[in-house]
């Protein structure tokens, strides 16, 4: 298992990265462009980097209200976001960035290094678009990750799961062309944009043993209903703000409660119910994998994919066969 995710508490630093202005781009070919931008359906782009510069490469960004989902495979960049907070990311890593409208990020990818990296990017109301098309109950910590901060960028890095990696390699080093070419690019984009979000919410912070948190027997029996509400309606939950209204529950002690009391996520509950329904179905009926999908709760054949095989540790298909 790779490292969970840590959040950059981006403190003030003295800026080192001179002025904030886009440098000519100097590059040692390679067999393809070392930079390619695929626009793709539903709102959703991809940034392909393939590089060897012999100096650092300077680029100026300014933030678009996107979602950013980001593998490098190799290399190093310096991000300095408002000309005050700067983080280094170097070799293989999973970072997560919701850039703001109006945020300056530069970027600088530092010399010599072969570097390979992918962005897959998505606009801020696309993403809670799909999360409530797919009926996914969001976390506290994604949905605080998501929301407006002006001025206070949110950045999220780990060590890359072995499937992050293998995505993104096989969309960076894949030869296909043309129209073939987009198709892969959008369906592996897809497939790792749900790998990175399931992982992001699945490692949430959670509550600390021994914190302040106190939950009375009303609280119990209010989160008992929960549970129970949820085991029924897996496929198709409540808002974490209906459930609060619902139950007479803050969403601190209703998100953070339910953790503390049976031990999982919330998002975590329902995911793992969708799962076995849908691992029962694979093993007893004649379904379709897109089917299946739909009758689980997954927005989509390629999402419930890659829930499940992150699962499970094998796509549906093979499960099915063994």
């Amino acid at each position: 298992m790779a490292d969970t995710f840590w959040r950059e508490p981006m403190h003030d630093i003295v800026d080192t990265l001179g002025p904030a202005t886009t440098t000519s781009l100097s590059v040692v070919p390679l067999d393809s462009a070392p930079f390619e931008m695929l626009e793709l359906s539903d709102g959703m782009g991809v940034a392909l980097q393939q590089y060897r510069s012999p100096e650092d490469v300077t680029t100026q960004i300014e933030g678009e209200d996107l979602f950013k989902l980001h593998v490098q495979l190799s290399g190093q960049r310096l991000l300095n976001f408002e000309r005050r907070h700067e983080i280094d990311i170097c070799g293989a890593s999973t970072a997560v960035l919701m850039h703001d409208a109006g945020v300056r990020k530069v970027e600088r990818l530092i010399a010599n290094p072969f570097a390979q990296s992918i962005t897959v990017y998505i606009g801020r109301s696309r993403v809670w678009q799909y999360l409530e098309e797919e009926k996914t109950v969001v976390s506290p910590a994604l949905h605080s990750f998501i929301v407006r901060k002006r001025t206070r960028p949110r950045l999220a890095i780990a060590a890359p799961a072995t499937e992050e990696l293998s995505v993104a390699a096989a969309v960076i080093n894949s030869r296909r062309t043309g129209p073939l070419r987009r198709i892969f690019a959008e369906a592996k984009a897809m497939e790792l944009f749900c790998l990175i979000l399931d992982r992001f919410q699945a490692e949430a912070p959670l509550p600390v043993p021994g914190s302040r948190l106190k939950i009375t027997e009303r609280d119990r029996r209010q989160l008992a209903g929960v549970r129970d509400c949820l085991s029924c309606r897996f496929t198709d939950p409540p808002t974490i703000h209906a459930l609060a209204r619902q139950f007479g529950l803050n969403r601190n002690k209703l998100c953070s409660g339910f953790h503390y009391v049976y031990g999982i996520s919330i998002y975590d509950f329902c995911r793992n119910l969708r799962l076995e329904r849908a691992r029962q179905m694979l093993t007893h009926s004649d379904l379709s994998i897109a089917q299946i999908a739909e009758a689980a709760g997954f927005a989509s054949a390629s999402a419930f994919s890659a829930s499940f095989a992150r699962q499970f540790g094998q796509a549906p298909s093979q499960f099915r066969r063994s």
